[in-house]
């Protein structure tokens, strides 16, 4: 039900501690990202508004973490930083080698096998961090399902990548699996590892504004119906040199359009910002008021609001973005100066909020995007 007009500022949540903001600046993609993050926002002064309610951090139980993932692999992610079965020891038996190496091959085996090698190495605390991610979004979903809060922000969250049985994409547990909810994606990945968890239900609807392209991961998403048996599924696959005008643009004709038809009783932001200006992937034009753009929209909706966060591979841009996203939701100004605090360093040369927008060339045409709309369509009419 939308909320009432009465009220002046929605019930506001932000999910954050210390020591979960610690926990998640280890994540090797991210690494020192969160306590930027929430360093930048609590300079401004938002995080003692009385308005926001801090809610902390919780771990997920093994029952939670199962009903989505399987317990092989949340058993393996459980134990994997205490195997130590890869240390290096030496041994003048030769039959102890042997057993040795054999036992480091079964690991490296089940390493590759839970996809916890290559973009999802195993480091310090990755089993609290999967427990802590996944559960701090299971009870942002339960405060506004109890309707405690209108939105709930958990800028740690968002790891849309995550399989059942693997980590992938960087995501060691997927945290975005929770009626009839809209999830809006706007990392510059396809949100392949959310899509899979709700392919064959219409409880809720995925919808991914995503960098697609030959070579880029996850490589899905292209807008075409792969099955008869998928249910709310809308992929919007774009091209490189996104921009501000054309991001808005997308949201107003084909994101709202979506959203109207579906009529969902809540709604799920996923805000990756890899698409921005400066990340290193280098694909997308966007800044920050692209991103607030969207969100204004959303929030415009007045229906309970989950909002995570997601990539984005440089912390100061992710950072600026999450502090600007933030002022939006309390509808407070915000200074252009970025405010000292630990990190004010990071931010020279001119210690500026916002960016300048990229100069790659647009290549979502008036033509394209017309492509775009009827794959739109094609994947609505089960809606």
């Amino acid at each position: 039900m939308p909320r009432p007009t009465s009220s002046p500022l929605p019930r506001l949540a932000y999910l954050h501690s210390t020591a979960y903001a610690d926990l998640a600046s280890f994540l090797p993609s991210n690494i020192g990202r969160a306590k930027r993050v929430h360093a930048l926002i609590e300079a401004y002064g938002f995080l003692a508004l009385p308005e926001l309610t801090i809610v902390s951090p919780r771990r997920a139980t093994l029952k939670e973490l199962c009903r989505y993932h399987s317990r092989d692999y949340i058993d393996f992610l459980r134990q994997v930083e205490n195997d130590p079965s890869d240390d290096d020891e030496a041994d003048d038996s030769e039959d102890d080698d042997h057993k040795s190496n054999s036992h480091t091959h079964t690991k490296q085996d089940r390493l590759e096998e839970y996809g916890l090698r290559y973009d999802c190495p195993v480091f310090e605390g990755i089993a609290q961090y999967a427990e802590f991610v996944a559960g701090s979004t299971i009870e942002a979903a339960m405060l506004l399902n109890d309707d405690a809060f209108d939105i709930v922000i958990h800028w740690d969250g968002g790891r849309h990548h995550a399989k059942k049985d693997m980590a992938a994409g960087f995501c060691i547990v997927n945290d975005i699996t929770h009626d009839k909810v809209m999830y809006i994606d706007l990392d510059i990945h396809h949100g392949d590892g959310v899509e899979n968890a709700f392919q064959l239900t219409d409880r809720v609807l995925t919808m991914s504004l995503h960098h697609y392209a030959k070579g880029f991961y996850p490589g899905t998403g292209d807008g075409t119906i792969s099955s008869t048996r998928t249910k709310a599924i809308v992929n919007v696959p774009l091209k490189s040199g996104l921009s501000d005008s054309t991001l808005v643009q997308i949201f107003n004709e084909m994101v709202e359009p979506v959203y109207a038809v579906y009529k969902p009783n809540s709604i799920v932001l996923q805000c990756g910002v890899d698409g921005m200006t400066g990340d290193p992937l280098g694909k997308w034009n966007l800044t920050m008021e692209g991103y607030g753009e969207c969100l204004k929209k959303v929030l415009s909706w007045n229906k309970p609001l989950m909002i995570l966060g997601g990539g984005g591979y440089k912390s100061t841009s992710a950072a600026r973005c999450y502090a600007y996203l933030t002022s939006l939701i309390l509808k407070r100004p915000i200074s252009d100066e970025i405010p000292e605090h630990e990190f004010f360093e990071d931010y020279k040369p001119d210690f500026m909020l916002s960016i300048d927008p990229g100069r790659q060339v647009d290549e979502n045409t008036d033509t394209y995007l017309q492509e775009v709309r009827k794959l739109i369509g094609e994947q609505s009419q089960a809606l």
